[in-house]
């Protein structure tokens, strides 16, 4: 009995340490706005898809899988299952009926061309339908 409770004592604060470590370790990446990376390309807290828009007024080539939060070794399936979660999520009609600003209605109408762009691209290129 007496190993079990000095095993406790000993292992409680590493544990307790751990998990306070990991906890303002999150918080302290979120406040810095600084997104840690995960599989697939998105970015912490901004959902499958994320890219952030590029300049305006400049035409610059994105990778479509990036623009899809997709990987080139990602089946077709799940390749359209990421873009039709995109389309709803962006699809302009969506936002019209909310009475919301028209630059934010124009920025979902940009990005919901790029999905579409971008899923064209790998479409083709895969050649699936």
């Amino acid at each position: 009995m007496l190993i079990f409770v000095r095993l406790f004592r000993f292992l409680l604060p590493l544990v307790l340490g751990f998990l306070l470590i990991r906890t303002f370790s999150g918080l302290f990446y979120g406040w810095l706005g600084q997104g840690r990376r995960h599989g697939g390309g998105s970015y912490s807290g901004n959902g499958p898809g994320y890219a952030p828009p590029p300049p305006p007024g400049r035409n610059s080539f994105r990778d479509p899988y990036v623009v899809l939060g997709c990987s080139p070794r990602d089946p077709d399936e799940k390749i359209r299952k990421t873009y039709r979660k995109l389309v709803a999520r962006y699809h302009p009609d969506k936002f019209i009926g909310l009475q919301l600003d028209k630059e934010f209605i124009d920025l979902a109408a940009r990005r919901f061309q790029e999905i579409q762009e971008a899923y064209e691209e790998i479409r083709r290129s895969r050649g699936f339908v």
